[in-house]
């Protein structure tokens, strides 16, 4: 099948948009793959992606918990973290978290330490909105500071945030969610004179798939 290229000329397509035959690269046009395919391939690509494991309160109290891994600093001025929220699958409500921070304009980011790989996999399974993953995953939770939220007590770093925007990307839309740090927890020993030891804080990253990453060798530049 001919099709417009990488090159914009035409050239030999395979279905999945990807070239017949190359030399040294596979060129993909993500405009010709499916939104599945746009999405295996993208998540393959930007590895490893650090994890925030989001916690919000419904509007009856219960608290929710989820892995969003398109997540970033946005600013240190003041200190701004923003985290992606896509579509559900099937559906058109939105999902939790977002509906929850919509309303109550604050959320707590919890990275994720080793050995919750299994629980934060199942927790990004879609509950209803009367189910709280913090109970039905057996999390214990810690009261926040300076907002309503509680953090995960077994997280090593936690983000009190509020709502400082959202903005919507894409056609599906995406939402980024972007949140005010007012307050920062971090596990006793873990930091000295605001350098985090990366080696004890140890957090997991999430690559491809249901696959997870741990913290390898160091390398210094």
């Amino acid at each position: 099948m001919v099709r417009f290229g990488c090159d914009g000329k035409g050239a030999q397509m395979s279905e999945a948009g990807a070239p017949a035959s190359s030399d040294e690269f596979d060129c993909f046009d993500l405009a010709l793959l499916t939104r599945a395919e746009r999405y295996k391939i993208l998540t393959g690509a930007v590895i490893p992606r650090p994890i925030a494991f989001v916690t919000s309160l419904g509007p009856d109290g219960l608290v929710n918990a989820a892995p969003f891994s398109q997540f970033v600093i946005l600013a240190v001025d003041p200190g701004l973290l923003g985290f992606s929220v896509g579509p559900r699958l099937a559906g058109s409500h939105p999902k939790d978290t977002l509906a929850n921070v919509r309303a109550a304009r604050e959320f707590v980011i919890n990275m994720v330490p080793e050995g919750w790989e299994d629980v934060v996999q199942r927790a990004s399974d879609e509950h209803p909105a009367d189910v709280s993953e913090v109970d039905l995953l057996g999390f214990r939770t810690t009261p926040s500071t300076r907002i309503k939220t509680p953090r995960l007590s077994g997280s090593k770093i936690q983000f009190e945030c509020v709502l400082d925007q959202i903005v919507n990307f894409g056609d599906a839309p995406n939402h980024l969610v972007v949140g005010k740090v007012v307050a920062m927890h971090v596990k006793s020993g873990l930091a000295q004179d605001c350098k985090i030891d990366p080696k004890a804080y140890s957090p997991i990253a999430r690559i491809g798939g249901r696959n997870y990453v741990r913290l390898g060798d160091l390398v210094k530049a």
